[in-house]
């Protein structure tokens, strides 16, 4: 699909019905497949300042994801992409991302996009945007507009705006003030982007936000991205990510909010980013971005058939 991808060797076999066992190379895609594509690229997130270790997301999150049993794949067939390397040119990012999730999409199936910086977004929302018009449900800590075209993990909305999403149809949930200037929130509004920032005690109003978001997007005929910064979500439940967050969502709320994505008809794509597998403590947050993909695919299979 990409000159640049390369076959993953990260799935490793757990016990017997894992996963792991089920996964396919991506060759003929059809109707109803999973595709996953990993992006192994850190350079947004260093040239932001962040903490190294994104580039080693896509080889853990497989690690986490093969072990799950294999009735998470709901009798749908996993098809991996595989990656594009650290050692890539950063537009590989970009551009490989754009190819295999317009190719899923065209083929009928669901990409499942592995990072990486969440600059990679930027190129998934740009495979979506080659076929219809586009909404985004981000679910982030930072409202990610540094106004920058440069490789920043801090750029992938203003990029996508700048590219031509609308304002109204990006929705950015469980967003914290303490890590965001008034200067990008303004901007965003005036844009007209909806933006839920967290509460203390009232962390879950970020489930009620995303949910009606997919509704006003879905009712506007918007083929939808729903994009995880693993940063979103609260330190004691995520450490391994490249922004720690000593406050945010809980796992359970995370996961609420992926199931709600995976039921929503118009979610076409759906991506994990900054999983930072060295700043783990013992595979946690791989686990629960398994987990995340896990309870997106449960939402997947009660969609309307």
């Amino acid at each position: 699909m990409h000159p640049a991808l390369v076959p993953s060797r990260a799935w490793q076999k757990g016990r017997e019905g894992c996963v792991a066992e089920a996964v396919q190379p991506a060759r003929e895609i059809r109707p109803g497949d999973l595709v996953l594509l990993g992006l192994c690229n850190e350079v947004g997130v260093v040239a932001n300042g962040g903490r190294p270790g994104a580039a080693e997301g896509p080889a853990a999150f497989r690690t986490a994801f093969g072990r799950l049993p294999l009735r998470v794949l709901r009798g749908r067939r996993l098809l991996d992409a595989g990656d594009i390397p650290a050692d890539a040119p950063y537009e590989a990012f970009l551009e490989g991302a754009e190819a295999v999730v317009s190719a899923a999409i065209r083929a009928g199936a669901t990409p499942i996009i592995l990072g990486g910086g969440h600059d990679c977004s930027y190129g998934v929302w740009r495979g979506l945007a080659a076929i219809s018009e586009t909404a985004v449900l981000a679910v982030d800590a930072h409202l990610d507009v540094r106004p920058t075209h440069a490789p920043s993990s801090g750029n992938p909305f203003f990029r996508m705006i700048e590219a031509g999403l609308r304002g109204a149809d990006l929705a950015q949930v469980g967003l914290q003030r303490f890590a965001n200037s008034e200067e990008h929130e303004t901007w965003l509004r005036l844009k007209g982007a909806s933006l839920q920032f967290l509460e203390p005690g009232r962390e879950g109003r970020a489930l009620e936000a995303a949910q009606g978001a997919l509704e006003a997007f879905s009712s506007k005929g918007r083929r939808i991205l729903a994009t995880f910064d693993l940063d979103a979500i609260r330190a004691a439940d995520a450490p391994g990510v490249s922004a720690l967050a000593p406050w945010g969502l809980d796992a359970g709320t995370a996961l609420a909010i992926a199931q709600a994505c995976g039921a929503c008809p118009a979610v076409a794509a759906f991506d994990l980013m900054e999983l930072a597998p060295p700043l783990d403590r013992d595979g946690q947050t791989a686990k629960l971005a398994a987990y995340l993909a896990a309870a997106f695919l449960e939402g997947l299979a009660s969609r309307p058939s």
